[in-house]
């Protein structure tokens, strides 16, 4: 049978046509299949993820005024309260209270009897003094004048009580001293008994006079031992005063009692915690993320979600520990409870635009970080893509893009994913060719 020329042609033209399309995929069939993409302005998304428990932002605590013992209680802990609702009872010793209130009065009055007793002895000693002090002393040489010695007399009989007494004991020593020396200028007695004499009127004047310094010393002293019993008894009516006015112990604000440690019969000593209630419905969920964590700031607003709530909280402060960085997060609900596990979820885009790669496009070797940039040439087969290694410099991240702050020029096509391991220079075959070049 023989072929025309029309056929022939047909068959050879078909089995070039065979030809060239096995030619083409052997040439292709080692080759790394890659998707390509671009990169984009824009911005990161950051997202973290951690979990918290809810615990009271505001806590009311009763703490016990004076020493006592407790007496009914009324309440248990988990308790819902209202403000001024009755708590519980306390039993304070008012009998020993008031034995000690009776003891300071008894100790005042002697006290306020002493020193007046002691004011009165040394303003006695005082008025002597002065009125001795109206004369004095003469010299050996000189010769006693009878009329100042009339009017000492009369200074002295103008004394009463104490201060007499020790004015005419002064004046007796003086008047010895003076009828010495009269005697001594007469001849009829000896210069040691003037001495004596002398001695014997002044020893008793600087005896009164030691006197009246010590009592300014004990009454200084007393005084402030007085004023000290009075501060004591101040204190005593402030007890009993406190012990009436906290003899029942009310809730102090509306709330859950979270911790009650007033047991009837259980003794407090001044000062010692006895109940605790959170109040109001703002709650504080304290949560860890990590360390390199740098998106979340105090006002953010995240979500927090258990099995009954959805809530948005509001970061109320941010501070570094060894395990990573503690976020403390604000939640205002009266549905939510103490003690409830929340996770929470801190989502921010940046405020700055970047130039972003997907993550999955990011290589990296010993040298540095790179992308490889996919480009187009003329090959044996006609035209054909290959890929380029393309230096760059990171910044930021989050779970999808990496911001490339140095590197990318032109928004030229990169590879995503490849089949294979890629080098600079590769032949590739691009699986998505229509969203960067044109047919």
């Amino acid at each position: 049978m023989k072929l025309n020329k029309k056929s022939a042609g047909a068959i050879i033209l078909a089995l070039l046509v065979l030809l060239l399309f096995f030619s083409k995929t052997i040439y292709t069939y080692n080759m790394p299949q890659v998707t390509g993409t671009k990169p984009v302005k824009g911005s990161l998304s950051k997202l973290e993820i951690s979990s918290g428990i809810s615990s009271w932002a505001d806590t009311e605590t009763v703490y016990a005024v004076s020493a006592g013992a407790a007496g009914r209680v009324y309440v248990r802990e988990g308790d819902r309260v209202e403000e001024g609702q009755v708590l519980f009872e306390m039993d304070f010793d008012v009998p020993a209270a008031q034995r000690r209130m009776s003891e300071t009065e008894n100790n005042i009055n002697k006290m306020e009897a002493d020193i007046q007793s002691q004011t009165l002895r040394l303003s006695c000693i005082r008025e002597a003094l002065a009125a001795a002090a109206n004369n004095t002393v003469p010299d050996s040489d000189t010769v006693p004048d009878s009329a100042a010695v009339l009017d000492n007399t009369a200074d002295q009989n103008n004394l009463s009580g104490q201060a007499g007494i020790i004015a005419l004991e002064i004046g007796k020593a003086k008047e010895t001293m003076q009828n010495t020396q009269f005697a001594f200028d007469l001849g009829s007695q000896s210069r040691n008994d003037l001495i004596s004499a002398e001695n014997n009127y002044r020893a008793l004047i600087y005896k009164y006079q030691a006197e009246a310094d010590d009592l300014v010393n004990t009454l200084a002293m007393k005084r402030i031992d007085l004023e000290n019993l009075k501060l004591t008894r101040d204190s005593i009516q402030d007890i009993l005063r406190d012990y009436q006015n906290n003899a029942v112990i009310k809730a102090p604000a509306a709330g859950v009692i979270l911790s009650l440690a007033a047991e009837r019969g259980k003794y407090f000593q001044e000062n010692a915690m006895l109940v605790t209630i959170g109040a109001g419905s703002e709650f504080n969920v304290d949560c860890t993320v990590s360390l390199d964590n740098n998106f979340i700031n105090p006002g953010d607003t995240c979500e927090l979600s258990n099995s009954s709530h959805v809530i948005n909280g509001t970061v109320r402060r941010v501070r570094p520990v060894p395990q990573g960085k503690i976020v403390s997060v604000t939640i205002v609900s009266n549905e939510v409870s103490d003690g409830e596990t929340f996770d929470i979820t801190f989502e921010k885009s940046s405020a700055a635009s970047f130039t972003l790669v997907p993550n999955a496009a990011v290589n990296m070797d010993s040298d540095r970080y790179f992308l490889y940039q996919i480009k187009q040439r003329k090959g044996i087969m006609g035209n054909e893509y290959y890929v380029d290694r393309l230096n760059i410099y990171l910044g930021d991240s989050d779970l999808t893009n990496t911001a490339v702050l140095r590197g990318i020029t032109f928004y030229e096509p990169i590879v995503l994913v490849s089949s294979k391991v890629l080098s600079a220079g590769d032949t590739v075959i691009l699986k998505n060719p229509e969203d960067f070049f044109e047919n």
